[in-house]
């Protein structure tokens, strides 16, 4: 059976056509030992880029010398034009169940190669990758590729598993000090277990990987792969990277929506998984990652009992999708009937206590965009509010902040969903109902830092619009008119 190298080409406007790249790479290839043949595809964009990927044939059993002389043959070009405007991106080459890239240099070129004679039989391994560029630029494969990667991308073979693969690869590397600096990545043959050492993450790992609180190292991304047992996992996937580790039981169903069966038997599961990745964290507090399944999502840092118990208490038949943490709770309800309803049983728990934040909207099923958070010592006060605003149609675009003493209104700054005077006027009829002596905030969600007015229940307004932008001036000057001087 024949192997593949492949090849992407990035061209400049104006430069050549994708048919003149694809000529000049049959060229270079042209005479080379071991070729079986040459597939080639190209694209040419109105502005004048041009992009091709070839796609040479070689031999499974080609020998180690007639594999260097295909590497050699194309490393003094990639030399000349990888990173130039004019040139390629990369060059990969195939032989077998191994691809490398031909780097520039020579002295790596000689180690991506010699990485590659000994990774070619080694039984571990199912499919190897050697390369460098980062992740998703190859065009010449689909988003779930295992060969999308970079540095040593790996797959195991059937009589080894995701983390010998990874842990073998790691040790492969670590012999060759040219390549101390590349990360190795795993995947299972089903896509369905990953792993890599890539600090800059990979789409959709984690919601902010930038800003996770935490760096895993090999041993501890071990232990937590590991930990996820098959028979939890069922259909789902496992990805861990140095920022932490996400679990997502939330399959693909042909509708786009779950049955109540399915969110059913996926909770239990999640719930497991949580549990003992939970477990392991060293550091109390600490988010490690994320469990996924259908309309539930759990952040792992910490015990999450009291937050679970809390979910429990908003009648079932309401709740859409929850997102808990060891210290906050989001829940969504079907309507926004049922989110007063749902704020009111979680802050009649004793376990609403120990959160930080409580979390109540109607998500996706609110087409007026309304939003409530609060801490919960001012639940009450905030279920009160957001019953009159609930009630009053007008109301749109506005997410409201509960602390003890304090509300905060932020009125949605889309031009499509801007505040009507209206709809202001009713914002302010609403937050006082609030206890008096409460301290009311108006502010707009992309201004956060200017406040459009502060007043106090039961006083009159004291709001200067004066020294405020027009437009934010226009909005205080409603908001001091409704509220009364």
């Amino acid at each position: 059976m024949a192997t593949v190298v492949v090849a992407v080409l990035a061209l400049a406007a104006g430069c050549a056509s994708s048919s003149d790249l694809l000529q000049r790479f049959e060229s270079l290839m042209d005479g080379v030992g071991g070729v079986v043949e040459i597939e080639t595809a190209g694209t040419d964009s109105p502005l004048g880029v041009a992009e091709a990927q070839a796609t040479v044939v070689v031999e499974d059993d080609l020998s180690d010398d007639d594999l260097e002389a295909v590497a050699e043959r194309i490393r003094p070009f990639v030399a000349r034009n990888v990173g130039d405007s004019s040139g390629w991106r990369f060059v990969d080459v195939r032989r077998g169940t191994v691809s490398f890239e031909v780097l520039a240099d020579e002295g790596d070129t000689a180690a991506q190669l010699d990485l590659a004679r000994r990774v070619a039989d080694d039984p571990v391994f199912a499919e190897v990758s050697l390369a460098t560029h980062a992740f998703g630029e190859d065009g010449a494969t689909g988003d779930d590729s295992p060969r999308r990667g970079f540095g040593i991308t790996v797959v195991p073979s059937e009589s080894s598993d995701v983390l010998s693969a990874w842990q073998r690869a790691r040790s492969l590397r670590d012999a060759a000090a040219q390549l101390t600096d590349v990360d190795v990545t795993a995947w299972s043959p089903d896509t369905r277990r990953f792993v890599t050492e890539n600090v800059s993450g990979f789409p959709s790992v984690l919601d902010d990987p930038a800003t996770s609180d935490v760096v895993l190292d090999a041993a501890d991304q071990a232990r937590l792969l590991d930990a996820v047992v098959a028979a939890d996992l069922g259909g789902g996937r496992v990805e861990v990277l140095p920022e932490g580790i996400r679990v997502d039981l939330d399959t693909p169903s042909v509708t786009g929506h779950h049955s109540r069966d399915e969110v059913a038997e996926a909770s239990p599961r999640a719930a497991r998984i949580a549990g003992v990745l939970v477990g392991m964290s060293e550091v109390p507090g600490t988010s490690i990652g994320f469990v996924s399944s259908p309309d539930e999502r759990r952040e792992l840092d910490g015990d999450l009992s009291a937050a679970e118990s809390l979910v429990d208490v908003v009648a079932s038949d309401t709740v859409t999708y929850s997102a808990i943490s060891a210290r906050s709770v989001e829940v969504w309800t079907s309507g926004l009937e049922g989110v007063v309803p749902a704020m009111q049983a979680i802050g009649g728990s004793a376990a609403v206590s120990g959160m930080d934040e409580i979390r109540v909207s109607s998500g996706a099923a609110d087409r007026r965009g309304l939003s409530f958070s609060g801490r919960p010592e001012a639940l009450a006060v905030l279920a009160t509010v957001t019953g009159a605003i609930v009630a009053a149609p007008r109301i749109e675009g506005v997410a409201v902040t509960a602390t003890e003493g304090r509300i905060s209104i932020e009125l949605d700054d889309d031009d499509d969903a801007a505040a009507t005077d209206a709809a202001v006027a009713d914002v302010v009829g609403a937050v006082r109902t609030a206890p008096a002596g409460t301290v009311v905030t108006f502010r707009r969600d992309v201004r956060g830092a200017a406040d459009l007015a502060t007043e106090t229940v039961g006083q009159a307004a004291t709001g200067e619009c004066s020294t405020l932008a027009d437009d934010d001036a226009a909005l205080c000057a409603i908001v001091r008119s409704a509220w009364g001087v």
